[in-house]
C-alpha cells in the first residue's frame, strides 16, 4: 500500500470520528456540517456512509427547510455521481433523510421514486422511512391517501404503525380541520384489541389541540377526561395543550382549574403553560389576574421569558399604554432577555397605532444597532404609519431602504404604498409606483387595482383609469360589481358625486353591469347633499335599464324629502313604493313617521301607524320613540303617557331615549310629580338614567327656582358614577346666570375648570353680556379667580 493511499485512509478515519462523536455531542452546525462534506467527499469509502448520513441529518434538521432540503439533495446527488456506486452506497438510513427532503420540498413524486429504490434494493421497510411519506402525505393535504399507506401499505411491507405514525395522520386531520375524523382515528387505536399501538399522551394531546384549535372546548375537556379514564397520564404537554385551548375560547377559569389540577398529580408546568394564562387574561382584559399569574409564575420558579414580555407588551399597546409597554420592554432588556423581531413589532405596532412616529423610529434604530434585521412585516408597519401620518416622502423612503436590504416588496407592500399616495391626490407618483411594481415582476391584485383606479378616478383622469381596466382584463384579473361599488363609495365618501357618477359610465365600458347597490350608493350621496332632483332623476334612470329599486333605494329618498321639509313628496313617493310592490319594512315606517310629526301632520301620522299596525309590519324601539316623541311635540302627552304605560304592561323593551321624551314632556307641561315618579322607576326596567336624563330634569329645576333640589340632584348624579360633560355644566352655568343666581354660577364655572372641559362660546358670551352691565359688575368676585377680568368689561 502506498504512503499516499494509507494518509488518505487516515484522513478518511480522522474525519468520520470527528463527525461521529460531534454528531453525538450536538455540537455539529450547518456550516460545519457543509465544510465536514466538502473535507471528507475526496477521502470517502463505503464505510462512510455512516459520516454522510450523519451530516446530512444535521444539514436537513438546520432551520429554513425548504432550503436546507434543497442543500440535502444536491450533497446526495454529489456523493452518489463523484464517489461511484461501488464506493460508498447510500443505506436505508440515507434514502429516509432524502426522502424527508423531497416531502419538504413538496415533491413527492420525487420521494416516492427514492422509496422505489429502497425497495428495489431489497432492505426491509422500517417505520422511520414510511413515516417521512406519511408526513409528505398529510402536508400536501393528502391525507386519505396516507391512511391507505398507513392501514394497508405498511402491513404489505411487514412493517407494524406505531403511535409515531398515527400521531402524523391524527395531526394531518386536524391540519386539514377534520377533527371528528381524527376523533374517530383515536377511538380505532383505543378499540381495536388487535393493534399493538394503542394511544398514548402524545396520540391524545394531539386530537386535544385539533379540538382546541376549532374552538371545541367541551369536546376537548370531553377528551381530556376520557384520556385519564384509561389510565394515561397526561404530561406537561397535554395539560399545556388543553390550558391553551381553554384561554383561547376565553374560558381561563376553567384553563386555571386545569393547572391546579396539574399541580395536584404532580406534573410541573413550565413557563409556556403560564404563557397560556398569561395570554388568557390578556385577552379578556384582567390585568390583575395577569399579574398574579407572574407571580405566581415566579414562585414555582420559572422566570418570563421573550414570550411572556411580548404578551404584556401587547395587551399594553393594544390598550394603547405604549409608555408603561416601553418601560417594561427596557426592564426586559436590563434582566439580559433580548428581544426578539416580534418583540420589537409589537412595540412598533403601538407607536404606530397612536401617530408617535418619533418613537417609532428611535425604536427602529436600536433595533438595527441589536443586530436585528428588520423584514417585510416590520418595514409595513412603520411605512404604513408614517403614509397614515401623511408623510408620504418619508414611507417612500422606508420604502426604498426594504429594497436597499435584499427585501423584494411584494404585491402588499406596493398595494399599502399606492393606496398612501392616491388618497393624499399624488396619483402621478402612485402610477410611477405601479409601473415600477410591474417592471419588477410583482403581479398587481385586485387591492392595488382598486385603490389605483380610485385614484385616477377621483383626479378626472378618466381614459387612463379605463386603459388601466382593459390592462386588468388582459391579464386575466376581472374587476366585479364589489371593485366598482367600493371606488364609488370612496369617491362619494370624499364628495366627489359627479366622478362617482362618471364610474358608472367607466363600469359600462368595460363590460360590467351596474346594479342596484351602485345606483343605491349615488342615490344616497345626492340626497346628503340636499339634491333631491337629481337623485329622484336616478330612480328613473334605473328603472329604465330595467333594474328595480328595492326599499333600500325608498329609504333614502324618502328620508331626503323629510330632512328637506318636503313631506308631500315624501308622501307621493311611499304612494308609489306601494303601487310598485316594495313592501315598506320599519325603517320606511319610521322616516315616514318623524317627517309627519315634525310637520305637524298628526292624523295622517296616525293613519300610517295604523296602516303599519295592519300590515303586521315589525315595530321597534325606534319606532315607538318616533310616536311618542311626535304626540308629545304635538301637545298630546296624555296621548303619549297611555301609549308608554300600554307598553310597559306589555313588557316592551324601552331605552333611556323613551324615558327621557316622556319625563321632558312631562316636565314642559308643568307636571313635575309625574315626571319624577318615572325617573325612580327607570331602575325597575333595567335602566340607569344618562347625562340627558339629568340635564333635563336638572334645567327645569333651575328654572322653577328649586335650587336646593338642583343642587342634590347633581350630586346624586355624580356618586351614581354619572360623570357630568361640557355640554351639561355649561348649559347649567347660563341657566343660573340667566336666573341672576351669580354665585350658584361660579360654583358650577369652578366644576368646568376642575375637570378640564372647555367653556362654551355661548357661555363665554353670555358672561360678556351680564357683566359689561353696571348693575352686575359687583358680582364679579363671586366668580373663580381666573374670570374677574369682567370687572373691567364695559358697554
Amino acid at each position: 500500500m502506498s504512503r499516499g493511499v494509507s494518509a488518505a485512509r487516515d484522513r478518511c478515519s480522522e474525519l468520520e470520528r470527528l463527525i461521529a462523536g460531534r454528531a453525538r455531542s450536538g455540537s455539529l452546525g450547518l456550516d460545519d456540517a457543509l465544510k465536514l462534506f466538502d473535507e471528507l467527499l475526496p477521502h470517502a469509502r463505503p464505510a462512510s456512509v455512516f459520516a454522510f448520513n450523519h451530516l446530512l441529518n444535521v444539514v436537513s434538521r438546520a432551520r429554513g427547510s425548504s432550503s436546507t432540503s434543497e442543500l440535502v439533495v444536491s450533497r446526495f446527488n454529489r456523493m452518489t455521481r463523484t464517489c461511484g456506486g461501488n464506493k460508498v452506497r447510500p443505506d436505508l438510513c440515507t434514502y429516509s433523510i432524502i426522502i424527508g427532503c423531497f416531502c419538504r420540498l413538496g415533491r413527492l413524486e420525487l420521494g416516492f421514486a427514492a422509496f422505489g429504490l429502497v425497495l428495489k434494493t431489497g432492505w426491509r421497510v422500517n417505520g422511520v422511512v414510511i413515516s417521512q411519506l406519511l408526513k409528505g402525505l398529510c402536508d400536501m393535504k393528502r391525507v386519505d391517501e396516507a391512511m391507505d399507506v398507513l392501514l394497508r401499505r405498511m402491513p404489505e411491507f411487514g412493517c407494524t404503525p406505531n403511535e409515531f405514525s398515527y400521531a402524523i395522520l391524527l395531526k394531518g386531520f386536524c391540519n386539514e380541520g377534520r377533527v371528528e375524523e381524527a376523533l374517530e382515528l383515536l377511538h380505532m387505536m383505543a378499540d381495536d384489541g388487535d393493534t399493538s399501538c394503542p394511544p398514548g399522551a402524545v396520540s391524545y394531546s394531539t386530537v386535544i389541540d385539533g379540538f382546541c384549535r376549532d374552538g371545541q372546548v367541551d369536546k376537548t375537556y370531553s377528551l381530556f377526561l376520557k384520556m385519564s379514564d384509561r389510565g394515561i397520564s397526561p404530561d406537561v404537554v397535554t395539560y399545556t395543550t388543553i390550558i391553551d385551548g381553554l384561554c383561547k375560547a376565553r374560558a381561563v377559569d376553567r384553563a386555571e382549574g386545569i393547572l391546579q389540577q396539574m399541580i395536584c398529580k404532580g406534573v410541573k408546568p413550565n413557563t409556556q403553560t403560564y404563557n397560556c394564562l398569561i395570554h388568557g387574561y390578556c385577552s379578556m382584559g384582567q390585568r390583575k389576574e395577569v399579574v398574579r399569574m407572574l407571580k405566581e409564575m415566579s414562585a414555582h420558579g420559572h422566570e418570563p421569558n421573550v414570550v411572556t414580555y411580548s404578551l404584556l407588551l401587547d395587551y399594553l399597546c393594544k390598550n394603547g399604554e405604549c409608555t408603561e409597554a416601553r418601560m417594561i420592554f427596557d426592564s426586559m432588556i436590563r434582566k439580559g432577555i433580548r428581544p426578539n423581531i416580534i418583540t420589537y413589532g409589537i412595540l412598533l405596532r403601538g407607536y404606530a397605532a397612536k401617530g408617535a412616529l418619533a418613537d417609532m423610529q428611535n425604536l427602529l434604530d436600536l433595533m438595527i444597532g441589536n443586530d436585528i434585521s428588520p423584514d417585510h412585516h416590520i418595514f409595513n408597519i412603520v411605512f404604513c404609519a408614517y403614509a397614515k401620518g401623511g408623510m408620504i416622502d418619508e414611507a417612500m423612503r422606508i420604502f426604498n431602504r426594504m429594497s436597499q436590504q435584499g427585501l423584494s416588496p411584494g404585491a402588499f407592500d406596493y398595494g399599502a404604498l399606492i393606496d398612501s399616495l392616491c388618497k393624499v391626490g399624488r396619483v402621478d407618483d402612485a402610477m410611477l409606483t405601479f409601473n415600477q411594481m410591474v417592471n419588477e415582476g410583482v403581479t398587481p391584485n385586485i387591492v392595488v387595482l382598486n385603490s389605483l383606479t380610485y385614484g385616477l378616478c377621483s383626479v378626472g383622469k378618466w381614459e387612463e383609469a379605463e386603459k388601466l381596466l382593459f390592462e386588468m382584463l388582459d391579464q386575466g384579473i376581472r374587476p366585479d360589481i364589489v371593485f366598482f361599488s367600493t371606488i364609488m363609495c370612496n369617491l362619494c365618501k370624499e364628495g366627489q358625486i359627479m366622478e362617482a357618477q362618471s364610474v358608472i359610465d367607466l363600469m359600462v365600458h368595460v363590460g360590467v353591469r351596474p346594479d342596484v347597490i351602485s345606483y343605491n350608493i349615488l342615490i344616497d350621496s345626492y340626497c346628503l347633499a340636499g339634491v333631491m332632483d337629481k337623485a329622484m332623476k336616478l330612480l328613473d334612470v334605473m328603472v329604465s335599464v330595467g333594474l328595480k329599486p328595492d326599499v333600500f333605494s325608498y329609504n333614502t329618498l324618502l328620508h331626503g324629502y323629510c330632512g328637506a321639509g318636503r313631506i308631500d313628496d315624501a308622501c307621493r313617493l311611499f304612494r308609489e313604493m306601494l303601487s310598485n310592490n316594495v313592501r315598506p319594512g320599519a325603517v320606511t315606517y319610521n322616516v315616514m313617521l318623524h317627517g309627519l310629526f315634525q310637520s305637524k301632520r298628526f292624523s295622517e301620522a296616525k293613519g300610517l301607524y295604523l296602516n303599519m299596525i295592519k300590515s303586521r309590519t315589525q315595530w321597534n324601539i325606534c319606532t315607538c320613540n318616533i310616536i311618542l316623541n311626535g304626540l308629545c311635540k304635538n301637545n298630546r302627552v296624555d296621548d303619549a303617557l297611555r301609549m308608554f304605560q300600554s307598553l310597559c304592561s306589555k313588557d316592551f323593551q324601552l331605552d333611556m331615549i323613551t324615558f327621557n321624551i316622556m319625563i321632558n314632556s312631562l316636565l314642559k307641561s308643568g307636571r313635575k310629580e309625574d315626571a319624577m315618579n318615572l325617573f325612580t322607576a327607570i331602575s325597575a326596567h333595567g335602566l340607569a338614567p344618562n347625562i340627558v336624563t339629568y340635564r333635563i330634569i336638572m334645567e327645569n329645576l333651575v328654572k322653577e327656582g328649586l335650587l336646593e333640589e338642583f343642587d342634590n340632584l347633581f350630586s346624586a348624579m355624580e356618586n351614581s358614577g354619572c360623570a357630568p360633560n361640557s355640554r351639561l355644566l355649561n348649559a347649567l352655568v347660563r341657566r343660573l346666570l340667566r336666573r341672576g343666581d351669580i354665585s350658584r354660577a361660579g360654583a358650577y364655572l369652578s366644576k368646568i375648570d376642575e375637570k378640564n372641559l372647555s367653556l362654551e362660546v355661548s357661555t363665554t358670551s353670555l358672561l360678556i353680556s351680564i357683566f359689561s352691565r353696571e348693575e352686575y359688575q359687583h358680582h364679579v368676585r363671586s366668580l373663580p379667580k381666573k374670570y374677574h377680568f369682567l370687572e373691567k368689561v364695559k358697554k
